[in-house]
């Protein structure tokens, strides 16, 4: 298991870099392109709700980013210090329609289609969010 952390400021323009670290650990897991890109968006989606719902905008926080990632398997967990919110509770409405797209709302419910474990804690004054998939490919 290779585990990593690193705490970045809550700005929407460092969730590329969250993204990137995430990547890091998906290709850690052996993940394919697609199973990548999957933990990345929905990784990516948290991050824009802590910033925009939790913190109420930019620069008011940090989030604090660790993941574990074993042979075909990563874990995400964010940690910040927004109010209490559980985002891995009963998922929103899964039936998205194309012809006639949402603008907004939509982050809970590509977080809940893309990861296999969603998990939500609340240590003391910190949120704590896991994320889990499982690479397909390599069951």
């Amino acid at each position: 298991m290779t585990l990593h952390r690193e705490t970045f400021p809550a700005y929407l323009r460092t969730i590329e870099l969250v993204c990137r670290f995430v990547g890091k650990a998906s290709d850690e897991a052996g993940f394919d392109q697609r199973t990548r890109y999957g933990c990345q968006l929905a990784v990516g989606e948290a991050c824009e709700n802590i910033i925009k719902h939790g913190y109420g905008g930019e620069g008011r926080g940090n989030i604090l980013v660790t993941t574990e990632s074993s042979a075909g398997e990563v874990s995400v967990e964010l940690r910040d210090t927004a109010p209490p919110f559980n985002p891995a509770g009963k998922p929103p409405n899964l039936d998205l329609d194309p012809e006639n797209p949402q603008v907004g709302g939509v982050g809970l419910v590509i977080i809940h289609r893309v990861m296999d474990e969603i998990y939500y804690s609340r240590d003391g004054d910190c949120n704590c969010l896991t994320l889990r998939k499982k690479n397909r490919l390599s069951i």
